[in-house]
């Protein structure tokens, strides 16, 4: 019974990591989101979603669903300030790393 359970455990354990690196790469999968990140970490410091809006041309509403995304695979933060959501790299030792050529 307790090898069943530690079993059960272990798998269980696996199975969350593999859900997080595949929710990683889903949202490493799209081009506007590896945009995203690219300008961030060129600019060396956090980014508003307007700003992004602009160089990016797309509406401010578009480019927040994909911050989201991020956001949720654990990649960028984000911090209200006023009126302005700005977008910040949360490791980017790592995330540099991740997108080396």
């Amino acid at each position: 019974m307790v090898k069943f359970i530690y079993l059960f455990i272990c798998t269980n354990m696996q199975m969350k990591n593999l859900e997080e690196k595949s929710k990683l790469h889903k949202a490493l999968g799209e081009p506007i989101r590896l945009k995203i990140i690219d300008y961030i970490l060129k600019k060396g410091h956090c980014a508003c979603i307007c700003e992004l809006s602009k160089l990016l041309k797309k509406d401010q509403s578009v480019i927040f669903r994909h911050i989201q995304v991020l956001r949720d695979a654990g990649i960028l933060h984000t911090n209200k300030e006023a009126k302005y959501l700005i977008c910040c790299v949360r490791n980017k030792d790592k995330i540099m790393r991740m997108l080396a050529d």
